[in-house]
C-alpha cells in the first residue's frame, strides 16, 4: 500500500458510534455487493459473526484502531483481495519496477531458455501493446537460440492483467483450450461505479438488485503468432503467486498444457473473487476493497481448491534462476 498518508479526519479519534455506522456499513457492502459473501459461513452465521465484532467496538479508536479490527470483518468472505486499507497519497503511482520490459524478461542457462514474468501489471490498457510486442520479440530471440526446453516463472509474480498470461499462452499451446466460468453479482453500487467510468453493461443493467449472472466456461482459440514455441514448457509457481498469475497457472494445469514445477501459492487460489470494487467508509474515511465476480477454474468446483505442483522443488530465496532450473525434472514428461 506504500506508505499510510492520515487526512485531519483520521488524525481525530473515531467515536464509538462512528465506528458503528462505518461497521454497518461494511456490513451492508458485503451483503449486497460483494460475490458471493456466503461461500465460507451461512448467511446467519456470518451475521451473527459481525454481531459479535460490532459489540466490541465501544471506546473511541484511531482510524488505524478501526482499521485493524473492521479488518476482521472480511475474514469470513474468502476473498484475497479484499481488505480495508487507510489511503495512501502515494497509491497508484508506478514506478520504472513497473514497467514492461522489467516485468517479463528472457535469459538461458545453457540450453534451457528461460522467462521470468514478475508481474502482469499495467498501467492502463496502452501497456497491452506494449507486452504484446515484448513477448512476442522474446519467443523471436527463443526460437534464434534454438531452444527446445523452456521454464515460464511466475513464481514471484503479483498479478495485474490476465490477459498478459494468455499472451504468452498463444506462444506455447496452439489447440482451443476451456476458460474460465464466472458469476457476477448485480447491485446498484457497482452499477453506479460502472456508469461513474464510462461503462455499461445491459445485461447486468437488466438484471435485479441481487440476481447472480452467471457466465459458462468457454472454449479459447489461441491466435496464430510468429514465432510459437514446439519444445517443452514448465511453468514454475512459487508461495508468492498471485491474482492474474494464479489464473495463468490455472489455465496451464487444467488444461494439461504444461506441468507445473515449484511451490503451491500461499494466499492466491485457483477459483477466487475479483474485479474489485472499492469504496470510502463515511467516518473513518477508510477504503473498503473486495471483488464482485467469483471466478471458477476451468476444472470445477471439484477439484481442490489450491494450486498444487506436478513437479515440487523448492523454490531459492536469494533468485538463483540456474538453480531452480537444475531442479526440473524434464524426462518426466
Amino acid at each position: 500500500m506504500g506508505v499510510s498518508t492520515f487526512s485531519s479526519g483520521q488524525d481525530t479519534p473515531l467515536s464509538p458510534t462512528a465506528q458503528q455506522e462505518d461497521f454497518q456499513f461494511i456490513r451492508d457492502q458485503i451483503f449486497s455487493v460483494h460475490a458471493n459473501p456466503f461461500s465460507l459461513l451461512t448467511k446467519e452465521s456470518y451475521g451473527a459473526y459481525l454481531d459479535s465484532l460490532a459489540a466490541g467496538l465501544n471506546e473511541p479508536l484511531s482510524a488505524a484502531g478501526f482499521q485493524r479490527k473492521a479488518s476482521l470483518a472480511l475474514i469470513p468472505l474468502g476473498d484475497e483481495h479484499a481488505v480495508v486499507s487507510i489511503r495512501s497519497a502515494h497509491s497508484g503511482k508506478k514506478g520504472l519496477a513497473d514497467s514492461v520490459a522489467t516485468n517479463i524478461s528472457y535469459r538461458r542457462t545453457g540450453d534451457v531458455g528461460y522467462i521470468l514474468a514478475r508481474s502482469f501489471a499495467t498501467r492502463g490498457g496502452q501497456d497491452l501493446p506494449v507486452y504484446e510486442r515484448c513477448i512476442d520479440s522474446i519467443f523471436a530471440i527463443i526460437r534464434r537460440d534454438g531452444i527446445r526446453r523452456l521454464a515460464i516463472d511466475v513464481s514471484n509474480n503479483d498479478g495485474g492483467a490476465s490477459a498478459v498470461g494468455n499472451m504468452i499462452i498463444k506462444h506455447i499451446y496452439r489447440k482451443p483450450y476451456k476458460t474460465y466460468s464466472m458469476n457476477w453479482k448485480r447491485s446498484q453500487a457497482y452499477l453506479a461505479k460502472l456508469k461513474s467510468w464510462g461503462l455499461s453493461d445491459e445485461a447486468y443493467e437488466k438484471a435485479k438488485p441481487g440476481e447472480i449472472l452467471h457466465f459458462s466456461s468457454g472454449t479459447a482459440i489461441p491466435d496464430k503468432v510468429p514465432h510459437a514455441f514446439k519444445g517443452k514448457v514448465i511453468v514454475i509457481v512459487g508461495p508468492r503467486t498471485f491474482s492474474s498469475a494464479i489464473i495463468f497457472a490455472t489455465l496451464i494445469q487444467d488444461n494439461g498444457i504444461a506441468p507445473l514445477a515449484g511451490e503451491t501459492p500461499v494466499s492466491g487460489h485457483p477459483t477466487h473473487f475479483g474485479e474489485m470494487y472499492s469504496i470510502t467508509l463515511p467516518h473513518s474515511q477508510l477504503e473498503l476493497r473486495f471483488g464482485v465476480k467469483e471466478w471458477i477454474r476451468p476444472a470445477g468446483r471439484g477439484k481442490v481448491n489450491k494450486l498444487i505442483p506436478d513437479i515440487p522443488c523448492n523454490i531459492p530465496a536469494d533468485g538463483d534462476f540456474p538453480m531452480l532450473v537444475k531442479q526440473l525434472r524434464w524426462q518426466e514428461f
